[in-house]
């Protein structure tokens, strides 16, 4: 598997496409309002990976995806949680985790992780729904901790016009060690100044659509669970 960063105009709108398509087939429940332009922010200055099975797949065949940006390229998107004891650069904020199937996004968590050790992070922040879905529970699964209260989300709503609640979370300390520890020790390897980051797949299924969900899912997870003792992570608030 390549982890690949996606840096020319032509890859991010791939990337932006491959995700707005993802989220439509897996029925997504909320958009950006029309006043906001967070999403546009975060795609054009944001840093982009996308999951590719072969490293010489083309954009197009990207399998998942993921956004981070560090607190020293721009703002956390809202000003709540106070991380300022913590240097800015040392802090990512992560979002806009999608995936074609269960197993491709455990395969990008993973390459996500494998990214935060290697930019020596001391604290990973993400925004998930709590209404009118949860999603924090598969932050919890590896030891996100909420980081105050809820709150209304103003840049995104639900497809009917209504609120979209989100809680922060922040991974930081020791849990954060033991993850990219767990993570570090199954192995990869890294080129082109960590544009391209390959790992094996450890599951024994392909993360494809065309395979049965439930049984694959479960599998999937067991299987992950034995390297990161943790959860894929989805559901991000950010459109």
């Amino acid at each position: 598997m390549e982890l690949r960063q996606l840096t020319t105009e032509s890859e991010r709108r791939i990337f932006g496409e491959r995700m707005e398509e993802a989220r439509a087939k897996q029925g997504a429940r909320y958009r950006e309002t029309q006043r906001s332009n967070l999403a546009k922010i975060h795609l054009e200055y944001g840093i982009l990976y996308g999951l590719f099975e072969h490293d010489d797949d083309l954009p197009e065949q990207m399998m998942s995806g993921f956004l981070i940006h560090d607190l020293a390229s721009f703002p956390q998107s809202y000003p709540q949680p106070d991380l300022s004891h913590l240097p800015p650069r040392s802090v990512i904020e992560g979002g806009k985790l999608w995936s074609f199937a269960k197993g491709a996004g455990l395969l990008a968590q993973r390459g996500s992780v494998i990214l935060a050790g290697l930019m020596q992070v001391q604290a990973v922040l993400v925004y998930p729904t709590i209404k009118p879905a949860d999603q924090t529970p598969s932050y919890a699964g590896v030891n996100f901790v909420k980081a105050g209260d809820p709150i209304l989300w103003p840049y995104c709503e639900t497809t009917d016009g209504g609120e979209l609640w989100v809680q922060p979370m922040v991974l930081e300390g020791e849990p954060l060690a033991r993850l990219l520890h767990a993570v570090f020790a199954a192995g990869f390897a890294v080129s082109d100044s960590m544009r391209r980051i390959r790992f094996d797949n450890p599951f024994t299924v392909q993360p494809t659509l065309s395979r049965p969900s439930i049984p694959v899912g479960q599998r999937l997870a067991e299987v992950e669970s034995r390297v990161t003792h943790g959860h894929e992570m989805n559901g991000d608030a950010q459109a």
